[in-house]
């Protein structure tokens, strides 16, 4: 399959630049229709708001929000008018226990949904968006640094490889974004040889797989040495030289997600290139 449709989901114009550059780029290198998801996130109600002048309050609080984004949503679509081929704007409101089944909604109808990787200063909404998409889009997502400046990923690509359902969905996924003869590692980190999991030689199968579609393949099964399993991931992929980490999506449940950091959690917040992330 060939990517077709792309969707790039956004809460503000300028602090999601980077996602729209790439899914601009992307769209263009694969001839494909790319539509825009612009999300104007109203403040959450708050108990005392519905009495008295707090209700005024709120209520000028709301109309604030959806003016200012508004017009910024419409300045941003101004500057859409000249592209070519035409990209097309989709605007959704909602308050922030919305976001998440909206994005996941928009998610369906695409072959794959770039967002812009969080960060620290991110309130709540930006990561239900971001797990909207990747938890009930059923669709890959691309997650790009909002300092990412390069049109192209997957000309050297590092696979995390744990042989989980995730991960092997994730691999087959970023087969979309790889060129021919794409330079791949598989990265396993502190991985043993079992019956239902790696099997006789951890990642040897899924290399050798990988190599029949024409990647040049290379096996890092590399040993945590007191590090944490992202840091290690991160480390092979800066002495890979790679520009897209793959990996799949979460595995926990949401209460073990909010308690425990998590490999995808991190490298979702420390990992200086795109990662393409399937669930």
């Amino acid at each position: 399959m060939k990517i077709k449709d792309i969707s790039v989901c956004m809460a503000s114009p300028d602090g999601d630049k980077a996602a729209f550059d790439f899914a601009k780029a992307l769209a263009a290198t694969h001839g494909a229709h790319l539509s825009c998801a612009a999300f104007t996130i109203l403040p959450p109600m708050v108990i005392g708001y519905g009495d008295g002048s707090a209700g005024e309050v709120y209520a000028s609080i709301l109309q604030q929000t959806r003016d200012s984004m508004d017009e910024a949503w419409s300045k941003f679509e101004a500057g859409l008018v000249r592209e070519e081929p035409a990209i097309e704007m989709r605007r959704f409101e909602a308050y922030p226990n919305r976001v998440e089944a909206l994005s996941a909604m928009n998610a369906r109808h695409a072959d794959i949904v770039i967002v812009r990787a969080p960060s620290k200063a991110d309130d709540q909404p930006h990561s239900d968006l971001l797990e909207g998409v990747l938890l009930g889009g059923g669709r890959p997502v691309l997650i790009v640094p909002h300092d990412w400046k390069k049109e192209t990923v997957g000309t050297r690509t590092m696979i995390a490889w744990d042989a989980s359902r995730e991960a092997t969905r994730a691999m087959h996924d970023s087969l979309l974004l790889m060129p021919e003869k794409a330079a791949v590692c598989i990265a396993t980190v502190d991985a043993k040889p079992g019956d239902t999991s790696h099997g006789a030689g951890p990642a040897w199968d899924i290399g050798a797989h990988l190599s029949r579609h024409g990647c040049e393949v290379e096996v890092h099964n590399e040993d945590s040495m007191g590090r944490s399993a992202s840091t290690a991931l991160l480390d092979v992929a800066a002495s890979f030289g790679a520009d897209l980490i793959v990996m799949g999506g979460y595995r926990h449940s949401r209460l073990q997600q909010a308690i425990l950091p998590g490999v995808t959690r991190t490298l979702l917040r420390q990992a200086k290139v795109p990662l393409l992330l399937s669930h």
